[in-house]
């Protein structure tokens, strides 16, 4: 019963070390990013460094996107909550106003800061 293992395993061996090969398939190419790598430098072909850092730059700019529309929604719904106090009686006009003003400034304070990353890595 053991040399039936062991010549199965053998056999499994051989099959194994002649069926590894280098594949040769014509893989599809990575498409590249259209806004260039990390430093603004075009990304060549087969250059996956430079590649990775394109996508790494494109990910953080979508990043900045998304957290400046939470904040815009953030924004819209504490505006939303301080009407409806206002409407309630249980807040001032200013008050809604200073929110309306604070939150706007904030807003484009949020802007400006995900334009100047992204000119930063470009």
């Amino acid at each position: 019963m053991k040399s039936i293992r062991h010549v199965a395993s053998r056999a499994c061996l051989v099959i194994a070390t002649c069926v590894q090969s280098a594949a040769m398939a014509a893989l599809p190419n990575i498409p590249k990013p259209s806004g260039g790598g990390i430093g603004g430098a075009a990304v060549q072909d087969g250059d996956w460094l430079a590649m990775i850092g394109a996508y790494f730059k494109a990910g953080f700019t979508i990043l900045g996107l998304v957290l400046g529309s939470l904040a815009f929604f953030a924004v819209i719904g504490g505006a939303l909550k301080k009407w409806k106090e206002y409407s309630d009686g249980r807040a001032h006009l200013a008050d809604f106003k200073e929110f309306l003003i604070v939150g706007i400034v904030l807003l484009v304070f949020i802007i400006m800061l995900a334009n100047y990353a992204m000119q930063t890595m470009a």
